[in-house]
């Protein structure tokens, strides 16, 4: 039977463990005893692990330089296809007959933007806001013109344009999900003082459309990891996200990771970076501690990945993954807390161990050699 331990159960008040020898709860020990309760729950299930056995994080880092030319591209990322007519189509026919959509929100500081379709010649250049509420001009881009652009280090906060007729930028977009996809809408307004500079919207956000895309980078790694809070189910799910690593040389030098959040089956606090608030998972994902997401669980969400930057880490064992107030280990020839592997499996859902998803696992345990993520 599977026993769901806590944290916080273990955290009992200090003043109910006082004793006559003057000893006190040390909230330290009981999360070494979780830790060494995980780790005999692994080798009962598995059995003995390789001793070289360094769970992907003993990889040589590869790094690229952040910012390339449309040449380099295909080199660094999964370019998305190109937009064929059909879809073109689709998806302005969906605009046109939806007014006033209520707009989704999506979390990105890289994608790419694909136009889709545009019908007002005053519409000039694009602009995505970031998290710092900056203007950020997407190069090549107005409402007749633009293939396709890579935004690297921005932002989806927001969307605008810059109006030609009033000469100001206007933030009046939608963000929509149709069949799978992320669009971004505009409708058209002028609010210029002169009656020729104006011209109300009709909450139709058809004006423009723009293809959005997070990004994905060739040589991300994808690293699962376990909390610790529910001893034996080993799904591996507790959170799931991918990390990328270049490193950036102006205005200094640093190392600059790209981080897309993709599942949340924990409902523990747990950290990605520093144990600072912005950087607790869940609320990443806008959902409160004890909501799974994306775990395929009764209770979960559906949200999309949230992708955003980190700096300071050279190497994906450096990226700090914290639980309680301790960053999740995998120590060389023990029981891993996370896993590091290339960035292309699905996880498991919730409740479903790792090894049922993946058969392979168990003998990967013995043999770091074995890719079970290929089956």
């Amino acid at each position: 039977m599977n026993m769901k331990i806590k944290w916080g159960i273990l955290a009992i008040s200090a003043l109910t463990l006082f004793s006559c020898s003057e000893d006190l709860y040390d909230p330290d020990k009981a999360i070494d005893s979780q830790k060494t309760a995980y780790e005999t729950a692994f080798e009962e299930k598995y059995g003995e692990i390789a001793p070289d056995h360094d769970w992907g994080f003993g990889e040589k880092l590869t790094t690229k330089a952040a910012n390339p030319n449309s040449n380099e591209w295909s080199n660094l990322t999964i370019v998305p296809e190109a937009i064929q007519e059909a879809e073109k189509k689709m998806v302005t026919e969906w605009f046109e007959t939806h007014q006033n959509p209520t707009s989704l929100t999506v979390s990105w500081t890289d994608f790419f933007v694909q136009q889709v379709s545009g019908s007002h010649a005053n519409m000039d250049h694009l602009v995505a806001v970031d998290a710092n509420n900056q203007d950020d001009h997407i190069n090549n881009f107005n409402a007749h013109d633009g293939d396709i652009m890579l935004m690297q280090n921005s932002g989806t906060s927001s969307f605008g344009y810059f109006n030609s007729m009033d000469s100001q930028t206007h933030y009046k977009y939608t963000i929509q999900n149709i069949e799978g996809s992320y669009y971004v809408g505009f409708d058209f307004e002028a609010t210029g003082q002169n009656p020729n500079q104006q011209e109300a919207a009709d909450g139709y956000y058809n004006d423009w459309i723009v293809k959005i895309t997070p990004a994905r980078y060739k040589e991300a790694k994808r690293i699962f990891a376990e909390d610790l809070g529910n001893i034996g189910d080993f799904d591996f799910n507790d959170v799931v996200f991918d990390a990328y690593i270049t490193e950036e040389w102006w205005p200094v030098h640093e190392y600059n990771v790209v981080i897309t959040l993709l599942a949340a089956g924990g409902t523990l606090p747990l950290y990605i970076g520093d144990e600072i608030d912005e950087n607790e998972v869940h609320h990443r994902f806008g959902v409160g501690i004890k909501t799974m997401v994306n775990t395929a669980e009764e209770n979960h969400q559906e949200i999309p990945p949230v992708i955003f930057r980190l700096k300071g880490y050279a190497s994906f064992a450096d990226i700090p993954v914290i639980v309680g107030g301790k960053p999740l280990k995998a120590e060389v020839g023990k029981a891993p807390e996370k896993i590091c592997i290339p960035a292309t499996p699905d996880w498991a859902n919730e409740r479903q161990s790792i090894e049922k998803r993946y058969p392979l696992f168990g003998d990967y345990v013995k043999d770091p050699q074995i890719e079970w993520w290929k089956e």
